[in-house]
């Protein structure tokens, strides 16, 4: 396989901001549209989904930027900031024993009231431009709120594609739980914001990541070490992380739906000016022999 797009969670703000950055990469010659393969996590999943059906990104983008009075989306409280510093008490209480602390998530998105499953199903179908998984490689990643195990869901799992989805953006606390053939299941990004590890083998992997390395939160940021083992495979990789402009756009609360006109262009003007870096990478993975 030659090139892969790894895509990380970041809420609608990140959604926002991933497709903002991925047309601005294609304005400058960069097209990930043409990756052979997509890991989605969370609103990854979201944006992953949508390239994978063949959604030019010119389309995506100005969905994106249409008035959050248009939009279908929810608002929810939410402190990306103060997620993380939970996260850092939590490893602390159960002694670093990660599973001990995503199953100790699990129950709390279990026991937490949010809208029902059916409200938080359509407002995931109105995302996606189909309801059945592409042919193209997508790879969607949840959490079992019990064993605290990952599950990667793809067009061979025998699962429902929108149910897929919810379960993927299904952040604790803020959204419901998704049962999925007799298991529950939350956000894939309790295991990792990016699960960048779980690409597939391939030459290049772009790792498009709206929350960052996230190092200050131990439960779920662990993108320098998927990173590390992507290049042992011998992948080469780029990671495209907000900039200082992209963070005041989307701001602590990435579930906000009033930030996505902002992040949505300062992610355009952020992958115009990274396009010739990333393009070095990209560009390897089409023509290595």
């Amino acid at each position: 396989m030659s090139r892969a797009v790894v895509l990380g969670g970041g809420g609608v703000a990140g959604i926002a901001w991933a497709t903002g950055v991925a047309a601005g990469m294609a304005r400058k010659g960069v097209d990930i549209t043409h990756a052979d393969a997509f890991v989605g996590t969370s609103a990854g999943s979201v944006v992953g989904a949508q390239i994978a059906a063949g959604i030019g990104l010119e389309i995506l983008l100005a969905g994106q930027l249409v008035p959050p009075s248009q939009s279908r989306e929810m608002a929810r409280q939410y402190s990306q900031s103060d997620a993380d510093a939970r996260n850092r008490q939590l490893m602390e209480k159960v002694h670093g024993d990660l599973t001990a602390a995503r199953r100790r998530i699990g129950a709390y998105a279990l026991r937490t009231e949010s809208v029902s499953v059916d409200v938080r199903r359509e407002i995931i179908a109105s995302r996606l431009p189909r309801h059945g998984w592409p042919e193209r490689m997508l790879r969607v990643v949840a959490v079992d709120v019990e064993t605290a195990e990952h599950v990667v869901f793809d067009k061979h799992s025998g699962v429902d594609f929108v149910d897929a989805i919810a379960a993927s953006c299904a952040v604790p606390g803020s959204w419901p739980t998704v049962p999925i053939n007799g298991r529950t299941y939350m956000d894939g990004g309790i295991r990792s914001l990016t699960n960048a590890d779980l690409a597939p083998t391939a030459r290049c992997v772009i790792v498009i990541a709206p929350l960052g390395y996230a190092d200050g939160n131990p439960v779920s940021g662990h993108l320098r070490a998927e990173v590390a083992t992507l290049r042992a495979s011998g992948a080469q990789v780029e990671i495209i992380v907000p900039d200082a402009a992209s963070m005041d756009a989307m701001t602590d609360n990435v579930l906000d739906p009033s930030r996505c006109v902002p992040s949505a262009q300062a992610g355009l003007g952020q992958g115009a000016r990274m396009a010739e870096q990333i393009a070095q990478v990209w560009n390897m993975g089409r023509t290595a022999p």
